[in-house]
């Protein structure tokens, strides 16, 4: 049998610590992945994530498994082993598309990149 916990707030053991339980939910990552963007892609770990997509040289989609609620309306970052991907941009509701460039500007791949997504899910 299922149970529900309910609760306001979160504090530690000598209550000197709190947080609104709402902050906790609100403010956790909905979807992250660390994959491997060569050769063939690989997630090394990830959360919330139904697969991953090479869509050309540097260019990949991370599939949502649970759909966010506005299509385009939740924030994500990427970050690569080197500088930074170069773009990370919502792709509809249950999706985002992440191009890693290298210093001028091309599309390039790359050993290790990582994706986060904050937001509200469906």
């Amino acid at each position: 049998m299922a149970s529900i916990l309910r609760v306001d707030t979160l504090t530690d053991a000598s209550s000197n610590n709190s947080i609104a339980t709402s902050f906790v939910a609100s403010g956790s990552a909905k979807c992250w992945v660390l994959f491997n963007g060569t050769g063939t892609i690989a997630s090394t770990d990830s959360f919330n994530v139904s697969g991953l997509t090479d869509n050309g040289t540097g260019n990949y989609t991370v599939s949502i498994n649970n759909d966010m609620s506005v299509s385009n309306g939740f924030s994500c970052v990427g970050s690569d082993e080197d500088r930074g991907v170069g773009e990370v941009d919502p792709n509809g509701t249950g999706a985002v598309t992440c191009v890693r460039r290298d210093t001028s500007a091309s599309a390039q791949d790359c050993a290790q990149i990582s994706v986060t997504v904050h937001g509200d899910l469906a």
